[in-house]
């Protein structure tokens, strides 16, 4: 019975992801800065969003090289791989590190039309603040990594900061075929908790 069970679930994950948005979403990023003297602070001013099946890649690029995260929405695994000098890293990101976690959503009537495809808007409450997001179904929820609670996929959403507003906005969708080489982390890249990595820069 248990073993029907777990190629049951197999069954269910595998239509779920076949059914699924496999291709690059690119987001553009703008900052509204609370306090005028931020501005020349090193922000990613585009996002690249890379899916297929169950893996996801995030670029943030800015002016100083591209962040990248490599998410396994099967075993809920982030990884944030960065480069210091000569030396490779990847911090795994476990849900206590989220910074975004959800206190309120509120679901409106709205919507909006981004790159031909209709979003819901919702308002969402978080730590004092006030933030907008508008979601597709269209593209499965288990890749959200910002809004895990949010019912869709974010085409916009705003990241909200006591200095500043980020917006992330879809500029352009491609379905195509992901290299599966994109989701693979360099043999050289020394894996750490977060807390581990803070110890090892502390040091």
């Amino acid at each position: 019975m248990i073993r029907l069970i777990i190629i049951f679930l197999f069954i269910f994950q595998s239509s779920i992801y076949s059914q699924s948005f496999e291709g690059l979403i690119t987001y553009s990023i703008t900052h509204n800065y609370i306090d005028s003297s931020l501005k020349n602070k090193v922000m990613p001013s585009k996002l690249d969003f890379y899916i297929s099946g169950e893996l996801a890649r995030i670029d943030q690029h800015t002016k100083i090289g591209i962040q990248t995260t490599i998410i396994d929405t099967l075993i809920n695994k982030h990884i944030l791989l960065i480069q210091l000098m000569d030396k490779k890293f990847g911090i795994i990101i476990n849900e206590e590190n989220d910074t975004n976690e959800l206190e309120k959503i509120t679901y409106t009537n709205d919507q909006k039309l981004f790159q031909n495809i209709i979003c819901n808007k919702a308002i969402i409450n978080n730590n004092n603040s006030t933030s907008v997001v508008y979601f597709t179904n269209e593209i499965n929820n288990a890749y959200n990594i910002n809004f895990k609670k949010l019912k869709g996929f974010p085409l916009y959403y705003e990241i909200i900061s006591p200095d500043f507003i980020s917006s992330y906005e879809v500029s352009k969708i491609t379905k195509q075929a992901v290299d599966p080489m994109l989701f693979e982390i360099d043999k050289n890249t020394s894996i750490y908790t977060m807390k581990d990595f803070q110890s090892l820069m502390s040091q």
